[in-house]
């Protein structure tokens, strides 16, 4: 008596051992976290190191952090200050903004990071510390920069992160906006982590 199915059992045998590899491998990869929320990694630089974000190259130095006590809005305020360069040959600001260049990072905060910031560039006009100007001319040369945080709530310490978001030169397509190249977040790249000194100023009753 012949057996018409015993062609087919080698292919069935096959079969399980693939699922069963199959569902070890899922199992481990699971065990291993595999399946949780990607964690943002960020790319280690020191105060001084220069940090090219496509646009504009950066370096941080130092940060002071201040509570203004009479402030309608966020009453604590961190400035970082640092320096900036243009390697381009066309005239160019530091993008702001929720896509712009920069983060204020304090762990453990709510919300941890600040992406709202404003740029301070150049030296301060007589009488002020701030400076109007917006851009950083093509000359490569590195010219002062501020950048100011503001926090609802913030917890001082001995430093203060500060984030760098690559940025790329393309047409913004896909989130339908514009079919002309603009700058923009390089999905891509690995955002840049700076640990600078931060100092305590007193109050203000501004």
């Amino acid at each position: 008596m012949s057996d018409t199915a015993a062609p087919g059992r080698p292919v069935l045998r096959a079969w399980l051992v693939i699922a069963l590899v199959a569902a070890v491998l899922v199992g481990l990869l699971a065990a291993l976290g595999g399946f949780e929320r990607r964690q943002v990694r960020w790319l280690e630089a020191a105060p001084g190191d220069e940090i090219d974000a496509g646009n504009l190259v950066f370096r941080f130095d130092a940060a002071t952090a201040q509570h203004f006590t009479k402030s309608s809005d966020s009453p604590w305020r961190v400035v970082v200050t640092g320096s900036v360069r243009n390697p381009h040959q066309e005239t160019l600001g530091p993008l702001t903004g929720k896509h712009g260049n920069l983060r204020g990072i304090q762990p453990g905060a709510d919300p941890e990071v600040a992406v709202d910031w404003q740029a301070g560039l150049g030296p301060a006009a007589p009488g002020s510390v701030y400076n109007p100007r917006r851009t950083v001319p093509p000359n490569d040369h590195w010219l002062r920069l501020t950048a100011t945080f503001r926090f609802d709530e913030f917890e001082p310490s001995d430093t203060f992160m500060v984030g760098v978001s690559p940025q790329e030169y393309a047409a913004n397509i896909i989130l339908g906006l514009s079919e002309t190249p603009s700058w923009n977040t390089d999905a891509y790249a690995l955002p840049v982590q700076v640990t600078v000194p931060l100092t305590r100023l007193p109050d203000s009753d501004y």
